[in-house]
């Protein structure tokens, strides 16, 4: 039963980090979009500034309602970055390599890389201790 009971509190937490990842990609889409909009700067620029405040929000979102203890934020943010390079990696190995439609690579590549993601936030960066 114990078994039974981490799996499923495993589950949840799982479905708050995907959550966090949706409502920071919308932050992200709205920031970008109105810095580019209504302060004119470059997409680029606004899209980075952005990444910047939406790696703050998912950190917060992880500390508070994820994992709900402190993490460790350096640790995070490489974490980020490793992860962002391995998707960049398996959607180019899915649709390059392999001859998948792209947007089903993106999609497929997303979902391995998000639960491997989870595991490693929940063990390195918010770990308990």
């Amino acid at each position: 039963m114990k078994l039974f009971s981490e799996i499923k509190q495993d589950l949840y937490s799982y479905v708050k980090f995907i959550f966090g990842g949706g409502l920071s990609l919308i932050l992200n889409l709205t920031l970008t979009y109105l810095l580019t909009e209504f302060l004119a700067l470059w997409h680029m620029l606004s899209y980075g500034l952005a990444l910047g405040v939406e790696v703050i929000f998912l950190f917060f979102f992880h500390s508070r309602i994820t994992f709900k203890q402190n993490g460790n934020f350096f640790r995070f943010a490489v974490l980020i970055l490793a992860m962002s390079f391995l998707n960049w990696i398996a959607v180019y190995f899915l649709t390059v390599i392999l001859p998948i439609p792209y947007l089903m690579g993106i999609i497929l590549a997303a979902g391995v890389i998000s639960i491997l993601n989870y595991v490693l936030n929940k063990r390195l960066v918010f770990r308990a201790g």
